[in-house]
């Protein structure tokens, strides 16, 4: 029973060295660039996707109405649903708590817009569009210097 256990440690212990490394991640962008070129244009493709406007001459309601519009805001919905993650990589995560938090909460509200789009719901899409504005600015007003000096 022992040569059997020792034979079949000496036949698996190869292959305990096959098990494939995980890449090491490497950022194409900084945090600024990833803010600016990434999350910001895609948050604004869904902050700007509904919106009541009321004037003088009347009410506009302003949301998706064709196949393409919806795709199109879907499309953002993702970029932020997976920016999330991009945010929480080594070298841009602050910190490994609060951060993270901050992060998870922003993936979280894209993927909430990401099914409001693919059920073309725009009251889903309006709530979700305030849920990733809170997350943005609660993270924002943590770590985001320049957003800090404005308010004075």
């Amino acid at each position: 029973m022992k040569f059997k256990i020792f034979a079949l440690l000496i036949c698996v212990s190869p292959l305990l060295g096959c098990v494939p490394k995980i890449p090491q991640t490497k950022t194409s962008l900084s945090l600024k660039q990833l803010m600016e070129w990434v999350i910001d244009p895609n948050a604004d493709v869904l902050w700007d996707s509904v919106k009541t406007i009321s004037n003088a001459q009347g009410t506009i309601e302003i949301y998706p109405k064709t196949d393409a519009q919806w795709e199109s805001v879907r499309n953002s919905a993702a970029v932020l649903a997976e920016s999330g993650n991009l945010l929480m990589i080594e070298g841009r995560a602050k910190d490994n708590q609060l951060w993270a938090a901050y992060a998870k909460q922003l993936s979280k509200a894209a993927e909430e817009a990401l099914k409001a789009a693919q059920n073309k719901n725009k009251d889903d899409l309006f709530d979700a569009g305030g849920n990733i504005y809170n997350a943005c600015k609660s993270c924002h007003d943590k770590y985001a210097e320049f957003d800090k000096q404005a308010g004075k």
